[in-house]
């Protein structure tokens, strides 16, 4: 079996229950791999994410007027916790496999007093209820990769009712194209269960692989600030930037919504799966990578 090589640059490799993990530093730059797919990517000399969408997942704190409740679905190294407990906010975080946790906290600087974990399914924690968060980030899907429970109709209406009547849900999707059917189908199965959705799109040019986030609320989904405006194109602040600045509503309009008994979405990502590892692998063999 492979074992850790810290001096090529893999620092752990483990197979937990749900799958194999590996750690990878390359310089300053460390990667979280889950099935081969890049979950975390972060600088290790500031802790600063690599990922466009981290940076703009940080939008929806600009609804509310103080720190208040957030839960993530998906930790991964933990780069949106620490961003949201940075800001002042109590995070939750919902995990399925203690190993990701395990590492967060030993290779992503992760702290127990960032994020309390709970280790159990996302739609459990979601249907069992008993808190008001203001905000959910749904961050599970990586890679292309969309655990199909989590955004169905039915879900979506889990979540809503976990959340305060002003709250706001966020949910991190990979696509080819801003426009893609997973975009539209995902954004049409929320507006089934709120009242307002709004696209926030990071790749460019518009038909490339990249991110979206997508907000679902009842209340309007119009920043009381906008985010500020950077000269420098590769700063957190231009990537929110961006993003409200290309927003939109999605045209959802004879879309057909995803149930728990119709659910095709498995089917929809092979093909964003497939470029998404084609793309990181090129990432690293440009940079000469072994492992």
């Amino acid at each position: 079996a492979e074992t850790a090589d810290p001096d090529a640059g893999l620092l752990a490799i483990e197979q937990s229950a749900y799958g194999e993990l590996r750690v990878l530093q390359d310089g300053p730059e460390r990667f979280l791999l889950i099935d081969g797919g890049a979950h975390t990517g972060v600088d290790t000399t500031l802790w600063e994410s690599l990922f466009e969408y981290v940076n703009v997942m940080d939008i929806p704190r600009g609804y509310f007027d103080r720190p208040k409740r957030m839960l993530l679905v998906g930790l991964g190294g933990g780069s949106v916790a620490k961003n949201y407990a940075r800001n002042g906010w109590t995070v939750d975080v919902v995990e399925i496999d203690p190993a990701v946790t395990r590492l967060a906290r030993r290779y992503f600087a992760l702290r127990d007093d960032e994020a309390r974990v709970f280790h159990e399914d996302g739609r459990q924690y979601l249907r069992r209820g008993g808190e008001a968060y203001d905000i959910i980030i749904l961050d599970a899907f990586g890679s292309g990769s969309i655990p199909f429970h989590l955004i169905t109709s039915e879900s979506f209406a889990r979540a809503r009712e976990c959340l305060s009547p002003e709250g706001v849900l966020a949910v991190n999707l990979q696509s080819i194209g801003w426009h893609d059917t997973i975009v539209t189908t995902i954004a049409a199965t929320a507006r089934r269960q709120f009242a307002n959705v709004l696209v926030l799109p990071i790749a460019e040019p518009p038909n490339q692989l990249g991110n979206i986030v997508l907000l679902a609320a009842d209340r309007s989904l119009e920043l009381p600030e906008e985010p500020p405006r950077p000269q420098d194109r590769f700063s957190p602040e231009y990537h929110r930037a961006h993003a409200w600045d290309n927003r939109f509503v999605p045209r959802t309009e004879g879309v057909p919504v995803i149930t728990d008994d119709r659910n095709p979405i498995d089917l929809w990502t092979e093909r964003v799966n497939l470029r998404s590892r084609q793309e990181l692998h090129d990432y690293f063999r440009a940079r000469g990578a072994t492992w």
